[in-house]
C-alpha cells in the first residue's frame, strides 16, 4: 500500500461499483473521459476487488472497504479459511502478530473480548484500522509497530497469539523456510510464550510439515486446510507442553466455501508408519485424494480408512470394486487401461479431448498433451500413472453414475 491512502468517497464507491466488471487496463486508457476521478486509485481498487470476488465475497460486497494491492489480496487468507481458524481459538484476548489485510484478524476477533492487531507497516495498519471501523469491528486495537519488539519490551497477557509470517524477502522473492520468514518464529517463541500460553501459526503448503514440527518444537496438532481442489495452508497449534512428534495429531480439513467442514481426516505419523498397504491393478473405481490429504501425508491411512488398494507405493491413486460415497477427493469409474501413446488413447478418446493428470509418471502435462494430440476438457479423465510392477499406463475414466 502506498502512503496516499484516503478513504473512499461516496462518488468513488459508486464509480467502482459501476465499473467493477471492467477490464482495468482498458479503463486506465480512458483517462480523458474521467478527468474528475482519480483513475489510478479507482483502477487499483477495482483490480483488487476483482481478485477478491470469490475469495472474499462478503468484503467484495462491502462498498465502503478500501482494498490493498491485488497481490496482497491474492496472498491473504480467504474468508473460508479465516472462518475456519476462528473456530479454533477463543478467549478474552487475541494478539495478531502479522495483521496485514486483516482478514484472519477480523474473523478470529469474533471469539474474543479484545484483539490486538500488529503490523509494522504504518500504511498497511492504517488501511486495516479504517476497514475494521467500516466492519464495526470495534474490539480490535490496531498498532503500527513491530510486534516482536513490542512484546519483548512489554509482554502482554493474552489467551492466543496468531502469526502468519511473511513468506517473501525484501526483494519480494518467495521463501518457504520458517527461518527465512518475517518474523522468524523459530527464535522468538520464548518471547511469545511470555504473553500467551497458546500460539497458532499459519504456513504455506510448500513448507514440509515434519520439518516445521521439528523447527517449532512446541507443536500440539497440525491442521492441513483444503479448499476447492487445493491445499491452501497448514496451521500449527503450539503450547509449552511437550508432545512426541510421532504422536502429534495431523488433521486434514477440506472446507466448503463458507468455512464449514466438508471432510475431516485425522491420523498420526506413528499410525501411518504402522500400516500396510495392498496394491492392485485398477479396479472398477479410481480414487484421487484431495491435495490436503496428500500434503498431510496420509498415503496409507487413507487406503486403510476407506478399504482401498493403492496403484503403487509412490503412485497416490487408489482403487476398489465398490463405490465410496464419502471419499475426501475425486472419484471416477474406470473405463479402460491402455498404453501411454496416441494411437491407444484415440480408441477411447476419439474426439481428442480429455482432462489429463499425471501421478508418478515422467513428463509434463502440456508436453504429453502435444505428444498424444489431446485438447483440454471434455467428459473423459485420463490418469497417466505407474502401477506397482513398474508398468506405465493411462487409466481412462469418467465421473461415476451414482
Amino acid at each position: 500500500m502506498n502512503n496516499s491512502f484516503s478513504r473512499l468517497t461516496n462518488p468513488e464507491q459508486a464509480f467502482i461499483q459501476e465499473h467493477i466488471e471492467d477490464n482495468v487496463a482498458d479503463l486506465v486508457l480512458q483517462g480523458n473521459r474521467y478527468q474528475d476521478v482519480d483513475l489510478k486509485k479507482m483502477a487499483f481498487q477495482i483490480a483488487a476487488r476483482q481478485k477478491a470476488k470469490h475469495k472474499l465475497p462478503a468484503w467484495y460486497a462491502n462498498e465502503r472497504l478500501y482494498f490493498p494491492p491485488p497481490l496482497s489480496v491474492e496472498q491473504g487468507s480467504s474468508e473460508a479459511t479465516a472462518r475456519f481458524k476462528a473456530g479454533l481459538v477463543s478467549g478474552k484476548k487475541l494478539i495478531d502478530l502479522t495483521g496485514g489485510m486483516g482478514i484472519d484478524c477480523f474473523y478470529m476477533s469474533e471469539g474474543f473480548e479484545q484483539t490486538v492487531y500488529f503490523d509494522q507497516q504504518k500504511d498497511v495498519a492504517e488501511v486495516a484500522a479504517y476497514n475494521f471501523r467500516q466492519l464495526n469491528a470495534h474490539k480490535i486495537k490496531v498498532r503500527a509497530e513491530d510486534a516482536i519488539a513490542a512484546l519483548s519490551k512489554n509482554p502482554e497477557s493474552a489467551d492466543w497469539i496468531y502469526a502468519d509470517p511473511a513468506r517473501r524477502d525484501d526483494r519480494q522473492r518467495k521463501v518457504a523456510q520458517l527461518a527465512d520468514c518475517t518474523p522468524n518464529l523459530t527464535g522468538t517463541l520464548p518471547t511469545l510464550f511470555r504473553s500467551a500460553p497458546n500460539i497458532l501459526v499459519k504456513t504455506a503448503p510448500l513448507l514440509d510439515i515434519d520439518l516445521a514440527i521439528s523447527q517449532l518444537g512446541f507443536v500440539q496438532e497440525v491442521y492441513v486446510i483444503g479448499l476447492d481442489r487445493e491445499c491452501k495452508e497448514v496451521l500449527y497449534t503450539l503450547k509449552q507442553t511437550p508432545v512426541v512428534a510421532a504422536d502429534i495429531p495431523i488433521k486434514a480439513r477440506i472446507l466448503n466455501e463458507d468455512g464449514s467442514i466438508r471432510h475431516s481426516f485425522d491420523f498420526t505419523r506413528r499410525q501411518e508408519s504402522s500400516l500396510l498397504t495392498d496394491f492392485s491393478e485398477p479396479q472398477k473405481y479410481l480414487y484421487e485424494p484431495h491435495a490436503a490429504i496428500l500434503k498431510a501425508g496420509a498415503f496409507k491411512s487413507i487406503a486403510t480408512q476407506f478399504g482401498l488398494a493403492k496403484l503403487a507405493a509412490n503412485t497416490h491413486l487408489y482403487t476398489a470394486e465398490e463405490f465410496v460415497a464419502d471419499f475426501p477427493g475425486r472419484s471416477f469409474e474406470v473405463v479402460a487401461v491402455c498404453k501411454p501413446d496416441a494411437r491407444a488413447l484415440a480408441e477411447f478418446v476419439p474426439e481428442g479431448k480429455a482432462n489429463l493428470t499425471l501421478r508418478n509418471f515422467p513428463g509434463r502435462v502440456d508436453d504429453l498433451r502435444k505428444k498424444w494430440r489431446l485438447k483440454e476438457g471434455g467428459d473423459a479423465y485420463l490418469f497417466a500413472a505407474e502401477l506397482s510392477g513398474g508398468r506405465k499406463v493411462v487409466i481412462v475414466a469418467r465421473k461415476p453414475y451414482i
